[in-house]
């Protein structure tokens, strides 16, 4: 026994310098009070968010430095997604990441402007060998940004394990502690949706909310023989106004728990499951998001624990019963409320859809192929995360331009995991059928879904249903420069050209100055090009010829040549 002990003591004292190495392991990526906007779990588009985002007082410019020794292991640069972005390879088996960074230190800058001028291309993506680019704990790596797909300054920070790119909650790692939180997580609303199948398809509806669900309601909640609840909650944060994530929740049916979940280790290739987690249908109709309790037979998501009966809940009688949610943030600090619930027999049969109505049925675990006249769908297994009854028919009348009717292919308010492809016949001129491409519409709103002609039809991939029809653009961009011809520029910093297509989107782009190539960057969002001064490469007090061209996804090109000096 003595020995167990002391085995035991060992053991407790090498957690203790463990976790203390840890803590000591990392730095901070910027210097002051860390603030946040953002942090890991948030429940965003089409994904979890993966990180933190670090307030930097909403200006690109604050410095950015290494967390630790290590070494650059990858590079990248492009309009969209992390913009700017600098990957970190540690000896402890991390990998730090930091992304729409305003610039790149010197060194860095160097390295990647080399490659994007002998690839004559703005975007790279660059695995980079461990001796090239090393780097020391709290060395300068760049400035935070608004680089890529970022709604405004901040600095994108995650810690991710090498190998498998798992990102990590750094608080719950114990890679950092927690930032000063004294605030206990909000429940905004809660939801109730009733169940039943037809068939072997399930059926769902909301049939009660509670706005303030903190506050008491003496009445009971009457549910049907089966349901589930959505939960709509918050973390609150000292030291910033951001609305964060919640870390964990937990559901208790007369005490018992039958629900709960927590926010860990979630990879980036199962991110999109949360179209499964959440109630979708209300955030594509109300843009609510509500965390479900019922776990879909698709949903491969690894952050449920303690789930009975797949999260539906069925009451065993007519009596009232006590159900009771409970969220928890970060530092601990939880909240909780409970509902009255009494089952009232029978289901509300009015929310569900007639039999009738049914065209076919699609299984999450098979593929789906539809042919109609005019149209063929093939929907790949692993699409659904459920038994969908599928609507498909075209609806009447014909849109200005359209080359096809125009198809409903089944509701937006039902998600897809993995693309299905759509092919449409159309009738259209040999000369315009490279211009050809598949169009959705949403309310008065056309977008491209791209495609090529193929045997007398458009055919594309896309991961949403929604109204499709067959259309062609022939339209080149519009370039649109933000100074005059022969412009004297000699005090500016940047040349900035606006550029906008009308439907098939920005496919390539090249700038030459002089008749040299010349690095411009896109900035998708604002949909412009910059392209930043450099004395090395063009001369001071001189002017310049500059040559622009800009090709859409249809191949229809626009062109701009001009002069200015700088």
């Amino acid at each position: 026994m003595k020995k167990q002990f002391l085995y035991f003591i060992v053991f407790l004292l090498s957690v203790n310098v463990s976790a203390q190495e840890t803590a000591n392991y990392f730095r901070w990526p910027v210097d002051g009070a860390i603030s946040l906007s953002a942090n890991y779990g948030e429940l965003r588009s089409n994904h979890f968010h993966a990180g933190l985002d670090i307030r930097v007082g909403g200006v690109p410019g604050m410095p950015v430095y290494a967390v630790a020794d290590g070494y650059v292991s990858r590079m990248v640069a492009r309009p969209d997604g992390y913009g700017r972005a600098v990957y970190i390879t540690h000896p402890n088996g991390t990998t730090s990441v930091y992304a729409h960074l305003h610039t790149f230190a010197p060194a860095l800058k160097t390295y990647i402007e080399t490659i994007q001028y002998a690839r004559q291309r703005y975007t790279v993506d660059e695995q980079v060998a461990k001796n090239v680019l090393p780097v020391k704990k709290g060395q300068l790596i760049g400035a935070a940004g608004n680089s890529g797909s970022s709604s405004g300054a901040h600095l994108h920070f995650e810690i991710r394990r090498t190998g498998t790119e798992t990102p990590c909650n750094v608080f719950s790692q114990g890679f950092y502690p927690l930032p000063a939180d004294t605030q206990a997580p909000v429940i905004r609303q809660v939801a109730f949706f009733s169940f039943r199948r037809q068939g072997d398809v399930p059926s769902t509806a909301n049939f009660y909310e509670r706005p303030n669900p903190v506050r008491r309601v003496k009445q009971p909640v009457h549910v049907p023989d089966t349901f589930y609840i959505g939960i709509d909650a918050y973390d609150a944060q000292n030291g910033t106004p951001a609305k964060l994530a919640v870390n964990r929740m937990q559901v208790t049916l007369d005490g018992a728990t039958v629900f709960s979940c927590r926010f860990e280790d979630i990879p980036f290739d199962a991110a999109r499951y949360i179209n499964s987690a959440i109630a979708y249908g209300e955030r594509q109709r109300n843009n609510r998001v509500f965390l479900k309790t019922y776990i879909e037979p698709g949903n491969k998501l690894k952050i449920y624990r303690n789930v009975k009966d797949s999260g539906l809940l069925s009451l065993p009688d007519t009596m009232p019963h006590t159900v009771e949610i409970t969220v928890f943030d970060d530092a601990g600090n939880h909240t909780a409320t409970a509902f009255t619930v009494q089952k009232k027999p029978g289901n509300p049969t009015s929310l569900f859809l007639p039999d009738t109505a049914i065209l076919s049925i699609a299984h999450w675990n098979a593929p789906t192929s539809i042919d109609r006249e005019g149209l063929s769908v093939i929907i790949p297994q692993g699409a659904l995360y459920r038994p969908v009854r599928l609507f498909i028919d075209t609806i009447a009348g014909k849109l200005e331009g359209a080359c096809s009717p125009l198809w409903r292919i089944h509701t937006p308010e039902t998600p897809l995991h993995y693309a299905m492809t759509v092919k449409i016949t159309a009738d259209i001129p040999d000369t315009l059928q490279p211009k050809a491409l598949i169009a959705g519409i949403t309310d008065s709103h056309i977008y491209s879904c791209g495609g090529q002609w193929k045997n007398n039809a458009v055919e594309t991939k896309t991961r949403s249903f929604g109204n499709f029809f067959v259309t062609v653009d022939t339209l080149a961009p519009v370039i649109t420069p933000a100074f005059a011809h022969d412009a004297n520029l000699s005090k500016q910093t940047q040349l900035r050209i606006k550029i906008a297509d009308d439907l098939s989107g920005i496919g390539s782009y090249s700038g030459y100055i002089d008749d040299e190539w010349a690095l411009f960057e896109y900035d998708e969002k604002n949909q412009r090009l910059l392209y930043t001064f450099d004395a090395k490469r063009i001369k001071r007090g001189k002017k310049h010829r500059l040559l622009l061209s800009v090709t859409d996804n249809k191949g229809n090109t626009a062109t701009l040549q001009t002069a200015f000096t700088w």
